[in-house]
């Protein structure tokens, strides 16, 4: 028997156990093959049938997989940044913190100021 007749019979007797097939000996009987040679590898394929659990990816894995294997990336802007140049990626850092700080020292000096008007108010 040949290899890729072995293969078949293989494939063909792992098919009819996952479709819950008990006739199994007609499968073998096709390819003429006597079972005792075949029994360790059914015996293999019927523990692995039970033991082996089907299993769902979530739908987050198969996005990004399929989004890396297409390799079509996602357009944000994070994405956007991490494949510039490293200079590029300082200064955008660099500029992103002093727009920050600004808005931060705006808000800052519009408190400021409006507790001393609070402050100065005569009162009546």
């Amino acid at each position: 028997m040949g290899q890729s007749n072995f293969e078949n019979l293989l494939a063909a007797v792992t098919d009819a156990i996952l479709e819950d097939e008990q006739d199994i000996d007609q499968i073998i009987g096709r390819y003429a093959v006597p079972r005792g040679d075949v029994e360790n590898f059914i015996r293999l394929i019927r523990r692995l049938h039970i033991t082996f659990i089907g299993v769902r990816p979530s739908r987050r894995f198969a996005y990004h997989l399929r989004q890396e294997l297409v390799g079509q990336p996602e357009r944000n802007v994070i994405n956007r940044v991490r494949f510039l140049p490293p200079r590029v990626q300082i200064a955008a850092g660099v500029a992103l913190l002093a727009g920050f700080m600004l808005l931060s020292r705006r808000r800052l000096l519009a408190e400021l100021t409006s507790g001393a008007e609070v402050e100065e108010a005569p009162a009546t």
